[in-house]
């Protein structure tokens, strides 16, 4: 089975020991630290988690124990300093973990003890923002300043086409009057 290896807290030495040498003796050690700092909060996370998608919306892998790919996700994602702790990783299996960062699923977590306090019964969604062209929107605006020129006889700055642009995307509500 893929998992034994966090079943069980190996020490340093026997985690390390079923590794290629020559790879092993590259690693510096504040690098193999971490490596196996890392592995003991997976091995906290996954048995904490009884080896099973937390994703209770899951439509890949039915929560079914021991899913053919389980990964940790963080909570609060590293590059927004999220720190690799058990209390902000939990299990997920990697296809809802993928779709989860495509933008295409959310995760519904249940309100059960074992998942942190922090997210139980929480739903959470990552919304990806549309790509933006600059280009296509600076060659739209020049067509329809041609357009204004020759069929309305109305010529517009680039500041004009602007403020326009804006008062047109601006949002009026009962209150702003």
């Amino acid at each position: 089975m893929a998992y034994e290896i966090y079943k069980k807290k190996e020490t340093k030495e026997n985690y390390f020991s079923v590794w290629d040498s020559a790879s092993y003796n590259r690693l510096q050690e504040d690098l193999k630290i971490q490596i196996y700092e890392k592995y003991l909060i997976k091995c906290d996370i996954f048995q904490r988690d009884d080896f099973t998608c937390q994703n209770k919306n899951c439509e890949y892998c039915n929560n079914v124990k021991y899913a053919d790919s389980l990964t940790m996700h963080h909570i609060k994602w590293q590059k927004n300093d999220g720190k690799n702790k058990v209390r902000n990783g939990i299990t997920l299996c990697n296809e809802s973990h993928q779709a989860y960062h495509r933008g295409e699923t959310e995760l519904v977590f249940g309100n059960t003890e074992n998942i942190p306090t922090h997210i139980r019964g929480r739903t959470f969604k990552f919304k990806i923002p549309k790509k933006f062209s600059w280009k296509k929107v600076k060659a739209e605006m020049k067509k329809l300043r041609r357009g204004l020129k020759s069929e309305c006889g109305i010529h517009l700055s680039w500041e004009q086409l602007n403020m326009l642009m804006k008062f047109l995307e601006y949002e009026v509500n009962e209150e702003d009057d």
